[in-house]
């Protein structure tokens, strides 16, 4: 963690202690870290995707239903040479991932064996070449996947063994007792269950600055009539971990979130899943409604941002700025406060490092609300409750029109991206194969369905 970090200010209660203890806890975190470091993800095979990452139902693999997930492991073929590669077997019940650890584990009805639902998780990254003709393993399965971008096409092959030979590399590594995500790109710690640090690691192992101040949930009620009106803050929610799983490839974690705002009436975002991958971290959500909050409100305005902690010299970039953005300096200049924009992404930049913020939205929420983009750079106004005072820059979503959601059921997410080696134009190449997912065919059958952490998934919800 970056020296020198604060602790952040409890605003309308004492300063915590809690608070205090679990930031000390995100230090030690991130010591620990640096003395068991994850694997960098290395360079890619024929598939040249760093973000992706391939999930293939167990129902795929006929004849291995039952088989105990020990017996099972995963190759790659590169120059002629057979490796096995970095997965995990991600156990579901039904559509929802069991994760077994945490004060409320979830468990699966078929523990511990391969089952139909299960999903066999790995990265295109590490795929390889075809084997050669008697090459593969016997009874070996194999995974075909082709980059319609590209039309690259790389293969991993599945098989069970008393003994398979697995690989000790692990892209991403979590410490439940801190709430702190280490792989060898970045570093994220929470406190009470909302990103409260995140650094950017250098190849070279270095571990940089602290880049945010927290992360800002914010929204704005009023009742029918102007019966009251609140304003509400993310201190002011009720956010816990509840469940979570670590293997090889990503982290999962399960957090409650919850907001009590007078009158008896509970606002909640539910359960919130976050996946978190070697290079990217990946957040689905719904929602769903029983009735339009138009009944009761007359308006409901909310955003949701990250709150750089000083990035004097880094750059935004997003749909709408100048070429090259807007420069971060703490100081809105008149391009910047007229900027407005709809869309759905932005860059953070600074020299080489980059990381792309994405939202994407169900079709009957984006045609309910009206998504701009929030960008201010000002060191000079305070937004609290914050650790910093100021905005340099604050960046991310603003909806209105949320009143006006009639009831049902919406799906969201967000993606966020740790580029490397950025030049400015980039992030299109990763939003082209966001939207563009590969195509992954088992013992020569098509139509797999396995996605790429991509698009909106509602089997992540629990």
């Amino acid at each position: 963690m970056a020296p020198g970090a604060r602790r952040p200010v409890a605003h309308g209660r004492a300063a915590g202690l809690r608070i205090r203890a679990l930031l000390t806890a995100l230090l030690a975190a991130a010591s620990a870290a640096a003395a068991d470091e994850p694997a960098p993800l290395g360079a890619c095979g024929p598939i040249a995707r760093r973000y992706d990452v391939v999930e293939v139902a167990g129902a795929h693999f006929r004849g291995l239903g039952g088989t105990a997930l020990e017996r099972i492991g995963l190759v790659a073929f590169r120059n002629g040479g057979a490796a096995p590669i970095p997965f995990q077997i991600d156990e579901r019940r039904g559509r929802k991932i069991a994760l077994d650890q945490g004060k409320e584990p979830t468990q699966d009805d078929k523990p511990g064996v391969l089952d139909a639902e299960d999903l066999v998780v790995f990265l295109p990254c590490d795929a390889g070449e075809r084997a050669a003709e008697g090459a593969a393993p016997d009874g070996a399965r194999e995974i075909r996947l082709e980059d319609p971008l590209t039309h690259a096409v790389g293969f991993v092959y599945l098989l069970a063994d008393e003994h398979p030979v697995g690989s000790d590399r692990r892209y991403v590594r979590y410490d439940a007792a801190t709430d702190f995500v280490a792989t060898a790109r970045y570093r994220i710690g929470m406190v009470n269950a909302l990103p409260n640090y995140f650094a950017l690691v250098a190849p070279n192992g270095t571990v940089g600055p602290d880049l945010i101040d927290g992360l800002r949930l914010r929204a704005e009620a009023r009742l029918k009539a102007d019966l009251a009106h609140w304003t509400l803050n993310e201190q002011q929610g009720e956010h816990e971990l509840i469940a979570w799983k670590a293997g090889p490839v990503r982290v999962i974690r399960r957090s409650r979130h919850q907001v009590v705002v007078g009158l008896g009436i509970h606002l909640t975002a539910g359960l919130a899943n976050t996946f978190f991958y070697p290079h990217h971290v990946y957040g689905p959500g719904s929602l769903k409604l029983p009735f339009s909050p138009g009944i009761l409100f007359r308006e409901i305005r909310a955003y949701g941002a990250i709150d750089g902690r000083d990035l004097r010299g880094w750059r935004y970039l997003a749909p709408g700025t100048p070429a090259g953005g807007f420069a971060i300096d703490g100081h809105m200049d008149a391009g910047e406060r007229a900027f407005t924009s709809s869309g759905d992404w932005f860059v953070l930049s600074h020299g080489e490092d980059a990381i792309l913020f994405v939202t994407r939205m169900s079709e009957n929420l984006r045609d309910g609300i009206t998504l701009r983009l929030l960008y201010r750079d000002d060191a000079a106004r305070p937004n609290p409750p914050e650790r910093v005072p100021g905005t340099v820059p604050l960046a991310g979503y603003e909806g209105t029109g949320v009143e006006k959601l009639p009831g049902g059921r919406y799906t969201f997410a967000l993606h966020i991206f740790t580029l490397e080696h950025y030049h400015h134009g980039d992030e299109r190449t990763v939003l082209a194969q966001l939207d563009t997912p590969l195509a992954v065919s088992v013992d020569g059958e098509r139509d797999v369905n396995a996605r790429a952490a991509h698009g909106v998934d509602p089997a992540a919800a629990p």
